[in-house]
């Protein structure tokens, strides 16, 4: 799937997304259209993909037994998403950029977005008591919004601070807004 991922990025690069077919892809990689497609059910699910999802919905179910739900959202998005993106700099960085710049996968990512949300919201009202559950969707719109602050400046510049240290920066600025009242 990775290389899958990589050389579908260096086409669309190449060529425009909208201009590399699935087929073509498929045809790079040795593959059939149809597995492609059983792995990726779309041509923008190629550069969304991650392959550390699942990993990072297990930290999440880790933090959120022994942590405050806040403080487990922000050390899990630090320091799990921040670590295997600077261990791939190079890369994540090339693919995010594209994301930001092409329409209809900026589009995709933030669909993803929702589904996101919606998956956080529902962990968070398990972990949370009953009388908090309700603040599980504010929590994690709030915390998926400071992450997706955090993906813009790191692309917008490059990649010059490290995505963790931006994430704890968003969530810095979002701990501060109880300040504010």
């Amino acid at each position: 799937m990775q290389l899958t991922q990589r050389t579908a990025l260096d086409l669309f690069e190449e060529r425009g997304f909208e201009e590399v077919t699935v087929t073509e892809i498929a045809d790079a990689v040795g593959m059939a259209p149809s597995t492609l497609y059983r792995h990726f059910s779309t041509k923008e699910a190629i550069v969304l993909w991650d392959e550390h999802d699942a990993s990072l919905d297990d930290a999440f179910v880790a933090a959120l037994t022994n942590q405050p739900p806040f403080e487990a959202l922000r050390s899990v998005f630090v320091h799990e998403v921040g670590r295997r993106y600077d261990d791939d700099l190079e890369f994540q960085l090339r693919r995010v950029r594209y994301l930001y710049r092409t329409e209809a996968l900026h589009a995709a990512a933030i669909e993803a977005d929702f589904v996101n949300t919606a998956e956080l919201t529902v962990g968070l009202e398990s972990a949370l008591s009953k009388r908090d559950r309700a603040a599980a969707p504010i929590l994690s719109r709030a915390a998926m919004a400071a992450v997706d602050v955090a993906f813009d400046r790191w692309q917008a510049s490059n990649g010059a601070t490290p995505l963790g240290r931006l994430i704890d920066e968003a969530f810095d600025a979002l701990a501060r807004l109880e300040e504010l009242r």
